[in-house]
């Protein structure tokens, strides 16, 4: 019930911004609580324990150069070696994911500050259709994303090439996939809009050339080409391509929803757009062209054109305003966004919940659990033999997981057993 009545708030601020406009106290405050909340949490989201588990296990850096082999190869060597410099530091997991929330925050804002007209609405379009999956559950990616928003776009859209090619240097160290924003070396001209000002034969030419692609992505083996790729490269994509082949119709309609509400806004007001509101829709073209070119394969998709798209929590903003007169006269407009995006929320909590093995289902009864009261996890879901023993590191003051497990005695019933891993 906690995140529904924050989202609550936030769409209450949202339509107070829209109508009185921007008002700076208010949206610190905003940011300020947002942090708490995210900050706060323990064990929430499908990730949290995951990364715990591997935190738990890295060693700390504590010397140079005996600790500069890399060897740990489940995860990327920049976040491998942030989670080492925490270690080294003696720095609690609760503390080392304050930080992460704090960095990734103080990027949104840079990004929303620099590009949204309306900063509030920005963040309420952050917090329904990104936070849970990022935020609060896939914090690696998170980092990523967010020097992308506080570093690599505005470094690019001020043409700061050099500055903005190594903030994706930094960003792939953290996630590989940070890499595809190398397709901003083709944004030479940002001041023509993708589809909209191009001629028509350059249109009919690109979507035909974008609809080949597509039926030779989704539809031809392509492993003989993935295994020229060099070893550690071809095992993570052929991972990708060979275990997550599978077309959402439901999130493609999703993303082509609000392409088109984004392309018609854009296209009414492309005469008043400025020439960083022009960018901000130029990646996200290119991000739904990313996701469609590789909707068949649903990880690789949504990891790849989330860089491209999460730009709509300053471009949606921007279009509502560029747009202002028709959205008053046509009343339902602005109402139906919010709402669009609250369903996006209440969906997203239902798969998490189911995801992460709650005991509950129904969105309102989806628990915020704190560092206060961390015990209460064990009473809300499943927690397997892995993450116990990552827990227990942190949690039980050198018990054995069975012990502390049998000790707290809350709703043995309602709690599965613990099973190997």
């Amino acid at each position: 019930m906690v995140r529904l009545t924050i989202l609550a708030v936030l769409l209450f601020l949202t339509v107070w911004e829209w109508r009185r406009g921007t008002n700076k106290f208010v949206y610190l405050i905003t940011l300020t609580g947002l942090f708490a909340f995210f900050s706060l949490r323990y064990g929430q989201g499908t990730d949290y324990l995951t990364y715990l588990s591997i935190y738990a296990n890295v060693q700390p850096l504590s010397s140079f150069p005996s600790y500069a082999a890399f060897q740990y190869n489940k995860i990327e060597i920049g976040f491998f070696y942030l989670m080492s410099f925490f270690r080294m530091l003696k720095v609690h997991y609760v503390v080392f994911v304050a930080c992460v929330t704090l960095f990734s925050l103080l990027m949104i804002n840079r990004f929303l500050r620099r590009f949204s007209p309306l900063p509030i609405f920005g963040l309420t379009c952050f917090f329904a259709v990104y936070s849970l999956v990022y935020m609060e559950s896939g914090i690696r990616q998170l980092i990523s994303l967010s020097i992308a928003l506080g570093w690599v776009f505005p470094a690019w859209q001020q043409r700061r090439r050099v500055s903005a090619l190594a903030g994706i240097a930094v960003a792939t160290l953290m996630h590989n996939s940070a890499i595809v924003m190398l397709l901003l070396v083709f944004f030479r001209r940002e001041n023509r809009m993708f589809f909209i000002d191009w001629k028509k034969k350059t249109v009919l030419l690109v979507l035909a050339i974008g609809a080949a692609l597509v039926v030779v992505i989704n539809f031809v083996n392509l492993m003989p080409v993935i295994s020229l790729l060099p070893a550690r490269l071809e095992y993570t994509i052929s991972t990708y391509y060979l275990e997550n082949n599978h077309l959402s119709l439901t999130a493609l309609a999703n993303r082509g929803l609000f392409m088109l509400i984004i392309f018609l806004l854009a296209l009414r007001a492309k005469d008043q757009l400025t020439l960083r509101e022009k960018f901000l829709f130029n990646l996200y073209v290119v991000g739904f062209c990313l996701y469609v070119a590789f909707m068949s394969f649903d990880l690789i998709a949504s990891r790849t054109n989330v860089y491209f798209r999460i730009v709509e929590i300053a471009l949606i903003p921007a279009l509502f305003v560029r747009n202002r007169d028709f959205v008053r006269k046509l009343r339902v407009a602005f109402p139906a966004m919010l709402l669009l995006i609250s369903f996006l929320y209440v969906k997203d909590i239902t798969a998490v919940m189911d995801y992460a093995e709650y005991y509950n289902s129904k969105p309102w009864e989806y628990p915020y659990i704190t560092v206060f009261n961390s015990e209460q996890l064990l009473d809300e879901k499943y927690v397997n033999i892995k993450n116990a023993s990552a827990m227990n590191a942190y949690e039980t003051g050198g018990l054995s997981w069975d012990e502390y497990y049998n000790s707290l005695l809350r709703k043995p019933t309602n709690r599965s057993r613990i099973v190997t891993y």
